[in-house]
This record gives C-alpha cells, sequence and structure tokens, in this order.
C-alpha cells in the first residue's frame, strides 16, 4: 500500500490566503490536495492559528487593529469549522485510500479518489470566502496596493529562483525530492523501486512556468477589481469570490491538460510502486499511516 501524500503548509481562505504562505507548521502532509497534518508541534500550530497568523500576514500587507481581529476571528472561526467538519472527511478519506491500495486499485480508481479529495481544498476556500471578502471591502487603497505588490514580490521571487535552475537541474532536483519522499514513507528502496522513481520523474511534464502565468493572471484580475472604485458592493463580492474560488478560470488550456496528464503518471507510479513492495516496506508504511490517523484523531478530539 503507498499513501499519498505530498509536503506542503497550512493555507486558510483564498485568494489572500492563498499566497499568504510564509508561516510553516512541521511536517504538513498534503494528501493530494488534501490536508493532513503530523508532527509534534501540529496540533499547537492548528489551535494557534489565529494569532499565528500574525506573523506572516505583516509581510504582505499592515492591518490596522480593528482588521487583525478580525482576521483572526475568521481563521479562528474556520479552524473551528474545519476540525468539526472536514478533518473526519479526511480521516475517512485516508481509510478509503488504504483500502484502495491494499486492493490493488488500478489507476483509474485511485485518479477517482483523487478528485473527490479535491473537493475538500474547494470547501474550505468556500466557506472562508464569504467573510474574508467583508475583510477585504474594509481595506483602504494604499492596503490593497501593498498586498498586491507583495504577492508579486513573492510570485517574481519564485520566478527568477526557478530560472536560476538549468533543465537538467531542476530535474534532478526534483527527482531527489521524490526519491526523499517515497523513502519516507517505503523505507530503503529497491533497485526497481528507483528506476520507477526515475521514469515518473523523466515523464512528469514541468508546468512550473503556466503555473506562474496563472498565478500572475489571477493576481491581475484582483488588481484589476481593487482598482475599480466605482463597483458595487454585490460585484466587488461576487467578482473577488470568483477570484477566491474558481482558480481553473485563470488557467490556461494547456496548464489543465498536463496537471491531468500528470495527475495520472502519478497515480500509475502509485500503481507500479505498490506492486513491489516488501512486507517490510508494508509495515513501515502502516506505521507512518497509523501516525497520521493518529494525529487527525487528535485534532478532532481537541
Amino acid at each position: 500500500m503507498i499513501i499519498l501524500s505530498r509536503l506542503s503548509i497550512t493555507q486558510l481562505g483564498g485568494f489572500m490566503l492563498n499566497n499568504l504562505n510564509k508561516l510553516t507548521l512541521s511536517k504538513m502532509i498534503f494528501i493530494i490536495s488534501l490536508l493532513f497534518l503530523a508532527g509534534c508541534s501540529t496540533s499547537f500550530a492548528y489551535n494557534n492559528l489565529g494569532w499565528l497568523s500574525s506573523f506572516w500576514v505583516d509581510d504582505y500587507i499592515d492591518l490596522n487593529k480593528h482588521q487583525s481581529t478580525q482576521l483572526k476571528m475568521i481563521i479562528n472561526n474556520t479552524r473551528d469549522w474545519h476540525r468539526e467538519v472536514e478533518l473526519p472527511k479526511y480521516k475517512a478519506d485516508l481509510l478509503d485510500l488504504r483500502q484502495l491500495l491494499d486492493k490493488e486499485a488500478d489507476t483509474a480508481q485511485l485518479m477517482v479518489k483523487i478528485t473527490q479529495v479535491k473537493q475538500h481544498w474547494r470547501n474550505l476556500l468556500l466557506y472562508a470566502s464569504d467573510p474574508l471578502i467583508e475583510l477585504a471591502k474594509t481595506l483602504t487603497q494604499q492596503q490593497r496596493d501593498q498586498l498586491v505588490d507583495n504577492i508579486r514580490k513573492q510570485i517574481n521571487d519564485e520566478i527568477q529562483e526557478h530560472q536560476s535552475l538549468s533543465e537538467s537541474e531542476y530535474k534532478k532536483e526534483r527527482l531527489d525530492t521524490q526519491l526523499a519522499y517515497y523513502k519516507k514513507w517505503l523505507g530503503k528502496l529497491s533497485s526497481v523501486q528507483v528506476e520507477l522513481v526515475k521514469y515518473g520523474n523523466d515523464a512528469h511534464i514541468s508546468t512550473a512556468d503556466l503555473w506562474y502565468d496563472y498565478k500572475l493572471t489571477r493576481l491581475a484580475a484582483l488588481e484589476q477589481l481593487f482598482n475599480s472604485p466605482q463597483i458595487s458592493d454585490a460585484l466587488y463580492a461576487q467578482q473577488l469570490k470568483t477570484i477566491m474560488t474558481e482558480r481553473e478560470q485563470y488557467m490556461s488550456a494547456e496548464l489543465i491538460a498536463a496537471n491531468e496528464i500528470n495527475l495520472k503518471a502519478y497515480a500509475q507510479l502509485l500503481v507500479e510502486l505498490n506492486k513491489t513492495l516488501t512486507t517490510k516496506q508494508q509495515s513501515h508504511i502502516d506505521q507512518q499511516f497509523n501516525e497520521l490517523v493518529g494525529t487527525v484523531n487528535k485534532l478532532i478530539e481537541q
């Protein structure tokens, strides 16, 4: 059995918070796009997202005291809803994924499940979007400009860092990350497993440039909205909600197609790796899986 997971950071809210990602909570694990939290400090971070937010929001926008209090309330309310409504779904999906892979699910079955779990991320965006829109209505033009400028700077820094690598350097860096990822879940990899990961890495379509185009397109839509002073409150809220929750509207057809191809390749790699697992590796995965479920249980109970 292979656990589908990816390292990431906690993200709460839509576009405004989607890019405010300086806060690193230790050992965050995504299962596909699904938030699963693991690590000794996770409970502390999850339960204190409200006041922790001030450390990373300050890098993007200077909120006044009332706005800061409002944002902390939004995050705390979202966390409480997330704990009660979403975390049980995450646990159920973990169990479903484990069962699927124990039964040697095929690529199509895994892709269906991946599509299902992606809905949880959208649920989070939809829940947080309305209160975040109310907060956005209170921003001054100076605050709006500051937010856009700082998000653009972050994106440009990411682009510059990516462009500093040659194609071969990027492939190697990605391969190293992939190998480390599978070693975390499987333990020591066999030569066959290493070759499968290498093959998957070579077949992966690089979408970095397309993702940066998407981010800049979405940011441009936000900037245009922020610079439309004559727009009605209702239309402002409608357009901001679209920016926050309808990501694919700002993606190119090329990016959407490449994402689908890469997703299928990822699922196929899991299927192939699943066939090569030793008893020791299965035991190692079970241990990692049980720790993950245990963490989710603790977060639900707190």
